[in-house]
């Protein structure tokens, strides 16, 4: 099948998302020779004419390429292609917020963290006159090295500028809309603040305060003056609640968030700083006691800036993408200038038995791991997991999400070999960015064994049923037959009737 070809030069690959606004599609730029993100702005779904969409993808292009900051898209270009409007953007590959949401409990120093980074972009925004107007998880992204962007223009408002949207018509996500938005009333950065300000919200209890069952209940929940109640009370709680004022005027600002934020994140690393001393002593370093570094083992830059985000609606719903890691636009093995591991790469040159995994360091590994296409790493992995212990120790050293992407391309029993040789948390923060298939049959080659039980308690209840369901029930009741977290009825109850029968079974229960 013969691929389309946009404004003659952008090669369509494959959809990455879809949501009210449009669809993002990963690209191929035939002159430049590198990958983009193409957004093809929705037709009609508010009775607008070509000339009104026309309007808004330019304005959105403009509104974007505006700004320049490390946590803003990088907008490349705005055409027309069979009277369609597109936006060319830089293409990253990442993690949204929303997913994260979903899959896992956030700290509070992590949820300041993105907080704190998507203000730093939100304030570049606003310095340069514009509104994005739709801050929510889903259009923040998180990428492998930890950097987070904030994407998705495509309702800004640059200030003093007529809007384009119908009379009478919201666009945006209605449970992240500020009320004066709803109400009618004019709007500033406050709005955005107000939007950020729920996102946060989400980030932390896990659910979104304003969602209900229809638009008018929504809209009535987001006006009504009552702020919602928070499980998790705190600094960010306190920080959350200045954010969700009614009135713009006494809603918290960007200066005041910035310093309760970094209050947070100070406190934060000096009570981690704190708990290592105590357990170590000052000097040691982490290797001598036995930890694993987070971070990757070469953090230097990557390019330019830029992200693209889904722009779906948010729900209450798992997500149905599959996994996803942030990458920029034609940064692929051997476009960081001098290939980082391109000469370690070659098979032969280095290690035991032909896999240049073998032999090294473990950081050295990790290097090699990190610089490669998912599928080649996934390949030497394979072979590697034959003895596991090194090629573990340079697994557990990737960001979670880049090590989650290579056991994505692995045999599901090679893969539960390092997951198995991993320490327990690691590995349960590393599956939590695999696809549930990939996690179900990790799991199953495990088997009933102690870090399997583990693997799946440290999983959140909505993201254990997803995986559970595509496990055989045997093995299912078997495994929550050995947990002790308190959760076994919950989860039964969101599994299908063979498991509960086989769970019967197997206890004795009724």
């Amino acid at each position: 099948m013969t691929a389309r070809v946009i404004g003659g030069r952008y090669e369509l690959r494959s959809r990455l998302a879809k949501g009210g606004m449009g669809t993002v599609w990963l690209a191929w730029d035939r002159t430049l020779q590198r990958s983009v993100a193409l957004k093809e702005v929705v037709l009609a779904p508010y009775g607008e004419d070509m000339t009104v969409r026309r309007k808004r993808a330019l304005r959105e292009a403009r509104a974007a390429a505006r700004i320049r900051h490390p946590a803003v898209v990088h907008v490349y270009d705005a055409i027309m292609d069979d009277e369609s409007p597109w936006i060319v953007m830089s293409y990253i590959e990442g993690t949204s917020l929303e997913r994260r949401i979903e899959r896992q409990t956030l700290s509070e120093r992590e949820i300041a963290r993105v907080g704190r980074d998507v203000l730093a972009g939100l304030t570049a925004v606003h310095d340069a006159q514009v509104l994005h107007r739709d801050v929510k998880p889903a259009n923040i992204i998180v990428d492998s090295e930890d950097r987070v962007f904030l994407v998705d223009f495509g309702i800004a408002r640059i200030s003093g500028e007529r809007g384009l949207t119908s009379a009478n018509t919201l666009i945006g996500t209605v449970e992240f809309m500020a009320p004066e938005r709803i109400e009618g009333q004019p709007v500033g950065p406050a709005s955005d603040l107000w939007s950020l300000g729920v996102t946060l919200f989400c980030a932390l209890e896990g659910y979104s305060p304003f969602l209900r069952d229809g638009p008018i209940e929504t809209v009535r929940a987001v006006t009504s003056g009552h702020p919602p109640s928070f499980r998790r009370p705190g600094p960010l709680a306190d920080a959350i609640t200045g954010l969700l004022v009614a009135d713009p005027a006494g809603r918290t600002g960007a200066a005041e968030l910035g310093r309760r934020l970094d209050a947070i994140l100070t406190a934060g690393s000096r009570a981690r700083g704190r708990g290592e001393e105590r357990r170590t002593g000052p000097g040691q370093d982490r290797k001598a006691r036995g930890g694993q570094d987070p971070r990757p083992p070469n953090r230097e830059a990557r390019g330019g800036q830029g992200a693209h985000g889904p722009g779906r609606e948010a729900r209450r719903g798992p997500d149905d993408h599959g996994p996803e890691r942030v990458r920029e636009a034609g940064r692929g093995p051997g476009a960081h200038g001098p290939d980082r591991a391109g000469d370690a790469a070659r098979p032969g040159e280095a290690g035991d038995g032909g896999n240049p995994l073998l032999g090294r360091s473990g950081r050295e590994a990790a290097t090699l791991l990190g610089s490669m296409e998912p599928n080649d790493a996934g390949r030497l992995l394979n072979d590697a997991a034959k003895t596991p212990g090194p090629a573990a120790e340079a697994l557990a050293l990737l960001p979670p999400p880049r090590a989650a992407r290579l056991i994505d391309h692995m045999i599901p029993q090679r893969a539960a070999r390092l997951v198995g040789a991993m320490p327990t948390g690691l590995s349960a923060s590393v599956l939590a960015y695999t696809d549930d298939r990939v996690t179900a049959a990790v799991l199953g080659a495990l088997g009933v064994v102690p870090v399997a039980v583990r693997l799946v308690e440290a999983m959140t209840l909505r993201r254990a049923c997803r995986v559970l369901a595509h496990m055989p029930p045997a093995v299912v009741a078997r495994l929550l037959s050995a947990t002790s977290d308190g959760r076994t009825d919950r989860l039964l109850g969101g599994l299908g009737r063979a498991v509960r029968e086989e769970f019967t079974r197997l206890t004795g229960a009724t």
